[in-house]
């Protein structure tokens, strides 16, 4: 392995991301296999730390390309499982993981090729805000799952299917960002061939 992999891995940073990772899994196999509620609870853990990798890489310095890229890999999981997990309880209609997947290969597609092509495209606020709405629309989403708060149904799902949709949303808003980014890329490109 090449000692700067070696070397970044090694940061509390990324240190932690990579338990977040870790986390995720775990808290897959027990939803799924031990306890729902214990599943949930590691999730909620795993969801609460993406905001300290990225706090700690940046207040001491130890922001790495590779850090972003398994921060990124993480949060992608993170919203894949909520929606799997509350669409196979039958909260979310089937549609919604279409809608959500179709968004996210496009993007992945677009970034890679402009990788390829030496250019950027930076994470946009309307990206940033999908990723929060779909992780903090975990909360209510998993509460009326669970039927925690009874009392407050069917109030608390009515929120988490909004909070959620309004992350599909901005996530949309956001490709159609990353898309005109693309386009520009896509042009500088083949002007570089010509």
């Amino acid at each position: 392995m090449d000692s700067t992999i070696r070397k970044d891995l090694r940061t509390i940073p990324n240190v932690i991301t990579l338990l977040r990772i870790v986390l995720l899994w775990v808290s897959v196999v027990l939803y799924f296999y031990v306890s729902r509620s214990v599943g949930i609870a590691l999730a909620i853990v795993a969801g609460v730390t993406d905001y300290l990798d990225g706090y700690l890489a940046r207040r001491l310095k130890l922001v790495t390309r590779l850090g972003e890229i398994l921060d990124q890999f993480c949060d992608l999981c993170f919203e894949a499982f909520i929606i799997l997990i509350a669409t196979l309880q039958g909260f979310f209609p089937p549609y919604i993981i279409f809608l959500y997947l179709f968004r996210e290969f496009w993007v992945t597609c677009l970034r890679r090729f402009m990788a390829g092509a030496r250019m950027n495209i930076p994470s946009s606020l309307a990206g940033k805000l999908k990723t929060n709405l779909i992780m903090w629309g975990f909360f209510p989403t998993f509460l009326s799952i669970s039927e925690a708060v009874p009392a407050a149904e069917p109030y608390v799902g009515h929120a988490g299917r909004v909070i959620v949709g309004l992350g599909i949303a901005a996530g949309y808003y956001s490709a159609l960002g990353y898309t005109k980014a693309f386009a520009t890329g896509y042009a500088e490109a083949a002007s570089r061939i010509d």
